[in-house]
């Protein structure tokens, strides 16, 4: 047998894609030809939404609310602790026809496919912390999160999405620090994610899918400069970034979106507050992101990150993907959340081609 029925097929998308890109109703006919990101035409950026913090309410709700809120696109997590998509399915051609049915009545897309919590245990930490995610030993931890970054791959390619972002771990998180007289750096985790990536990024150029990493301090690139790292050490991934993550570890967000080119596939929309007082915080949603102060997210325009110079710096570097809107704030209901951040993209993002000077 030479591969699973949906691989099989999956595998002539991009054959199929090439083949009918600029007919009438084709999905692609919409945007720009050859971006994978699908920005609508005459729009440099489109405004899309992580639909993870609307698991809750299944999948069929989380799209009528991407209907409502008048975007075109979705992130659709595919971790088995969301169960947005059915645990065990996610090879199953029935679902993906099932998937896509349900998104065309809503006129929306996936864009992405992503998987953030089962694939954490290809590379670890394997240890409790990942308990709840997968009991196991280290070894069947490993085996868990390779074979649900292979099916994110799968689950993208048999629903047309053009992006399957993973977040595969670290195994090292020490690494962070120097250690006097050792040889170990932090560059032994990235040629750890490089080598477990091998397989995943293999599947994914036969299926006509691009895998893309999101800097975060659970995750080998953690940061500017471990992201270019990563850029450098593996060919054909591409970028997720989330201002709000390298802000919390007390980056420049506005420089932390600058620079990246083509490189740069995805953008996470959501505002941050940091804590300063030598006290525990009050209040719901603060976590944090190392031995810093405690930070939580916010709706757009509820917390302390420049959006406009983050829009402006993403313009000025022709950045033509999606900005996801990503809902992470304890104090709003989500659909309060979710439509306060879209409300303040819209005011920066351009709907159309700007002039530039006319006077």
């Amino acid at each position: 047998m030479t591969g699973k029925p949906d691989e099989r097929a999956a595998r002539d998308l991009p054959r199929q894609r090439q083949q009918q890109r600029g007919q009438p109703g084709h999905p692609e006919t919409e945007f720009a030809a050859g971006d994978a990101n699908g920005h609508a035409a005459g729009a440099p950026i489109r405004l899309g939404l992580c639909l993870a913090a609307l698991a809750p309410v299944g999948l069929g709700e989380a799209l009528r609310v991407a209907r409502d809120a008048e975007v075109g696109v979705v992130d659709l997590p595919a971790d088995g602790h969301f169960a947005l998509v059915e645990p065990g399915r996610l090879t199953d051609p029935g679902l993906h026809r099932e998937i896509r049915a349900q998104c065309a009545a809503a006129g929306v897309e996936v864009g992405c496919v992503s998987n953030s919590r089962d694939t954490q245990l290809v590379l670890g930490p394997h240890g409790p912390h990942t308990d709840p995610v997968f009991a196991g030993t280290a070894d069947a931890k490993r085996a868990h999160g390779s074979r649900a970054a292979l099916d994110t791959v799968r689950l993208a390619a048999g629903l047309g999405a053009p992006l399957a972002r993973l977040m595969l771990g670290v195994p090292d998180l020490t690494r962070w620090l120097s250690w006097s007289g050792s040889a170990v750096s932090w560059q032994d985790n990235v040629d750890a994610w490089a080598l477990a990536a091998r397989p995943i990024l293999e599947l994914a150029d036969a299926l006509g899918v691009r895998v893309v990493f999101e800097p975060h301090p659970k995750q080998v690139a953690y940061d500017p400069a471990s992201t270019r790292a990563l850029l450098s050490a593996v060919s054909g991934v591409r970028l997720c970034l989330d201002p709000a993550n390298l802000a919390a570890t007390g980056h420049d967000p506005v420089a932390a979106v600058r620079g990246w080119g083509g490189r740069l596939a995805a953008v996470h929309a959501k505002d941050l507050q940091r804590w300063s007082g030598a006290e525990s915080p009050r209040g719901a949603g603060w976590s944090r992101y190392g031995p810093g102060p405690a930070i939580r997210f916010r709706a757009l325009g509820a917390g302390d990150l420049p959006w406009p110079a983050i829009v402006a710096a993403l313009l000025d570097d022709d950045y033509r993907g999606v900005i996801y809107v990503e809902h992470e704030d304890a104090l709003l209901p989500t659909e309060q959340g979710i439509a306060t951040s879209l409300a303040l993209l819209r005011t920066l993002v351009p709907a159309g081609q700007a002039p530039g000077r006319t006077w």
